[in-house]
């Protein structure tokens, strides 16, 4: 791992547990195995570190969404649906970019509010290009034929934004039990 990427995942680290404001660019330095000053070589400042780690994070998401539309397509539609939004959920609740996620989601730092709102809009549509496919799956198997795909995709983010919140709040076998039944009617919802 280059310098420069053991920056981006020490940064990532620290304001995924810390915050934009509560991370020191001295203590990702220090993580690093550097001294601070070295840290300019390859980022301007901690906002210009910051959106890089928004970025990768986002990508990373867009990603681990693709792969699971691809490796679930051999299940039935409601299976691939299904696990497609698991490893979304995954993705946010368990590791520290969904934390980092967490984060610029909620509470991005005001001094770059806008540039992260383009990262996350950016993000979105690219999501959304993802989705398409599910989408398209289910009108060609004549399951989603009330559905129009922007209300496919809505009601998608709308349940992965409410999961997100919940996995706030509650624990593990909780938040299963809360999937589950929010699955149930999101499934019923785009199948009637």
């Amino acid at each position: 791992m280059s310098t420069k990427e053991r920056i981006v995942y020490e940064a990532m680290r620290a304001f995924a547990s810390k915050g934009y404001e509560g991370t020191t660019l001295a203590e990702i330095a220090t993580n690093v195995g550097i001294k601070k000053p070295s840290l300019y070589n390859h980022f301007k400042n901690k906002d210009e570190l910051y959106l890089v780690v928004a970025e990768k994070v986002m990508n990373e998401l867009i990603e681990e969404l693709r792969k699971s539309i691809e490796t679930f397509t051999h299940q039935d539609l409601e299976q691939h649906v299904r696990q497609s939004l698991e490893q979304s959920c995954e993705f946010i609740i368990k590791k520290h970019e969904g934390m980092m996620y967490k984060r610029f989601m909620i509470f991005p730092p005001v001094a770059i509010h806008k540039e992260v709102k383009a990262i996350v809009r950016d993000g979105d549509e690219r999501m959304n290009a993802q989705l398409v496919t599910l989408y398209n799956r289910g009108i060609e198997e004549n399951q989603f034929h009330h559905l129009s795909k922007e209300q496919f995709i809505a009601s998608y983010f709308c349940l992965l934004d409410g999961l997100f919140t919940e996995s706030f709040i509650y624990e593990e076998r909780d938040f299963r039990q809360r999937f589950d039944h929010a699955w149930d009617v999101f499934w019923r919802g785009v199948c009637y």
